[in-house]
């Protein structure tokens, strides 16, 4: 059995579902790419639902008759998640963008798929409480965060996007519509398919709605960016505040070489020259002595162990200034080279300085430049690979060294393969390899019973095996 390609007919039945307006034909550059544009590939039609039947009627369309279908949302993804390998039918969520429900009473905030991390702050700018995980891609939707179970930069003391929705509305492959999950705070009732769903990256069903997990806002944040020697060092100092006792809102990490990049992508000198490696440390709270403790712990353990002079962010620009630095690291690195890749492995903390160890090593031996940083706090590094004047062909074989070597790393090291950005289409040749046939066969399990004709997002996370697998991997992305 064999995917369908989309035709003219099948551009009529989805303009009866969603109306001529609301369905691109034929798709459109813009539908063929992630972030990093390493995959591309153009599905056949681009539709625009706004509803949860909408949704509902597309797939059953779809799965009837053996058209795949991927879902899009803003595409700041990394690993080719969102691109339609085998061409089909997008849905692009970017018109289901609603807030559905504000309930202070339970603490709970339900959007449309495509509501974005931005809009979710503004919306809840002026009350009293807030959605804490925070990506550093504000404008990802909050489907896309879903679909990969993003972490960002709060984990260490909030968990990531898992732990943050009780509940979410979900389209299944034939049409049905599922309510997985509630505004309780508890459940204890049989198989937990809500958390199943979320970080299967599109491959089980289509999230159309989400109740999300509100806070009361912290009224007091403080946050110091501590200098060291090296970045080495700096780490080691992590699992030393983490074992006081002490549990930061957030723990970054990034070195002089990755600042470097930023200076000149931002065209202006970083606050602070003395160090050749940093923490960002932030605490936050409602108790303003409480938290100021916790800082002052915090900082003394790292001048036990090395720190040179903090640079404490006395006021909000500071704060502002020094976060929209970490979250333009990415950016930044993207914008001073020709290309790049990433691997984004997640390791227990205490072993990070031996994952930066084989990085130094890889970056000598390929002669790759290799900049990182990455969430201290929680074992998370985003290691990049520039691709600078090598050719594709060169840059490709480097890159699947560097890879194979860096998983080698972290699964010696009892780490796993992504903290946050997911398997996609990118690193799905690697997954059987590390996580063994065993594992494999369970999840292929998994996915026949959700999806049976694997319609939803081929070629994605692990191989497939069954009915409905081609004969080959596609050689050509881009036909």
């Amino acid at each position: 059995m064999t995917y369908q390609r989309v035709t003219k007919k099948d551009v009529a039945a989805l303009t009866e579902i969603v109306t001529a307006a609301r369905v691109i034909y034929p798709a459109t550059e813009h539908y063929d790419h992630d972030q990093f544009k390493q995959v591309r590939s153009l599905p056949d039609v681009a539709v625009q639902p706004e509803t949860n039947e909408e949704v509902a009627a597309i797939l059953r369309y779809a799965n009837a008759n053996l058209i795949p279908v991927t879902v899009r949302g803003n595409a700041t993804g990394l690993m080719g998640a969102n691109v339609p390998i085998e061409h089909g039918i997008d849905i692009d969520m970017i018109k289901m963008n609603q807030v559905l429900e504000y309930d202070p009473d339970n603490l709970t905030l339900t959007v449309q798929n495509g509501f974005r991390i931005r809009d979710i702050n503004e919306y809840l700018a002026d009350k009293p409480f807030t959605y804490v995980p925070a990506p550093a891609m504000k404008w990802a939707t909050i489907g896309g965060n879903a679909s990969t179970n993003a972490g960002g930069m709060r984990a260490v003391k909030y968990g990531t996007t898992r732990e943050h929705i009780r509940g979410i509305t979900a389209v299944m492959v034939d049409g049905t519509i599922q309510h997985f999950g509630s505004k309780t705070v508890k459940n204890s009732s049989g198989y937990d398919l809500k958390d199943v769903i979320i970080g299967s990256e599109g491959t089980l069903a289509v999230i159309t709605e989400l109740i999300l997990r509100l806070i009361p806002r912290p009224t007091v944040n403080l946050d110091v960016l501590v200098p060291f020697v090296d970045v080495k060092k700096a780490i080691s100092v992590v699992p030393k505040i983490l074992r006081a006792g002490l549990v930061p809102t957030g723990l970054e990490f990034f070195s002089r070489e990755t600042i470097e990049y930023w200076e000149e992508y931002a065209q202006q000198p970083f606050m602070d020259h003395t160090g050749g490696g940093y923490l960002l440390i932030t605490f936050d709270g409602h108790d303003g002595a409480v938290v100021q403790r916790d800082l002052d712990r915090a900082l003394q353990i790292a001048k036990d162990n090395g720190a040179l002079a903090p640079v404490m962010m006395g006021d909000e620009a500071h704060r502002v200034a020094i976060w929209e630095t970490r979250n333009q690291l990415l950016t930044a690195i993207q914008q001073t080279t020709t290309a790049i890749d990433e691997v984004d492995i997640v390791v227990p903390i205490s072993e990070i300085p031996k994952v930066l160890d084989k990085v130094a090593e890889l970056q000598e031996q390929e002669q790759v430049g290799m900049p990182n940083f990455g969430h201290a706090g929680d074992g998370n590094l985003h290691i990049y690979m520039r691709k600078d004047d090598y050719s594709d062909q060169e840059f490709a074989v480097k890159v699947d060294r560097i890879i194979r070597q860096l998983y080698a790393t972290a699964k010696a090291l009892g780490g796993e393969m992504s903290g946050e950005h997911g398997i996609g289409f990118a690193r799905e040749p690697y997954f059987e390899a590390y996580y063994g046939k065993d594992k494999v066969r369970i999840l292929q399990l998994i996915k026949d019973a959700f999806d049976p004709n694997h319609i939803l997002n081929p070629h994605k996370i692990f191989p497939l095996v069954g009915s409905n697998k081609q004969a080959n991997r596609p050689l050509t992305l881009t036909d």
